[in-house]
């Protein structure tokens, strides 16, 4: 009986979400270099990104939680639901804790910043495609230590709790004004009545009250 050699697979199928085109070539320029052979597919929005997901076979999503029509959070979920198992790494220039631990809760692979080395980006790649998870090194401590603040729940206005809930899911200040019809100098005072009303010192802590919060992110 004639001995068959292993089936090649082919190389592996990338879909690279983000709105920045300098930002995907820059990022399939880095899986170039790396041993292993990539096939790409980029979207720019969250719709494309699920749209790619649900109509072509993908093996590994590289996803920006800042996107034009919908977080990436929400999308992160979405295609959650639509395979679990299929091997997600958010690239965000969030690099907050918070934003880490809530993209793992929801099923994310890993989570490294925008401003990481090309290496910890194919590292990450390579230990996610290996079954496990990375996180950059600079956030694993506070994903351990980090706790929000305890105590009852100062009451917040419909206002601020949606410019709470928008960017706790990771929108821009000046993306949250537009949204709300409000100036930028407006929604940077709800943040800050927002910070006063909780007691919270530093960005960091609005985030991880928010991120604690099951009735203000989705």
């Amino acid at each position: 009986m004639t001995a068959h050699a292993p089936r090649d697979p082919g190389p592996l199928v990338v879909l690279v979400v983000d709105d920045h085109a300098v930002v995907r070539r820059g990022t399939m320029d880095i899986l170039a270099d790396m041993p292993r052979e990539f096939r790409f597919l980029e979207a720019s929005t969250s719709a494309e990104a699920l749209a790619l997901v649900r109509d072509r076979p993908c093996g590994l999503v590289l996803l920006d939680l800042s996107l034009p029509d919908e977080s990436g959070f929400a999308t992160l979920a979405a295609i959650r639901r639509h395979d679990p198992e299929l091997p997600v790494i958010i690239l965000s220039m969030h690099v907050e804790a918070e934003y880490a631990r809530r993209a793992l809760a929801l099923g994310a692979n890993g989570y490294l910043g925008k401003n990481s080395a090309p290496g910890e980006l194919a590292q990450a790649i390579t230990r996610v495609l290996s079954g496990e998870s990375y996180v950059s090194p600079g956030l694993c401590g506070e994903l351990v230590s980090g706790q929000g603040p305890r105590g009852a729940r100062p009451r917040l206005s419909p206002r601020e709790r949606e410019v709470m809930h928008r960017l706790a899911r990771g929108e821009k200040l000046t993306d949250v004004a537009a949204a709300m019809r409000v100036t930028v100098q407006t929604a940077g005072t709800y943040r800050t009545r927002i910070m006063k009303k909780l007691n919270l010192r530093t960005t960091a802590d609005f985030f991880r009250y928010a991120l604690e919060k099951d009735d203000i992110l989705p």
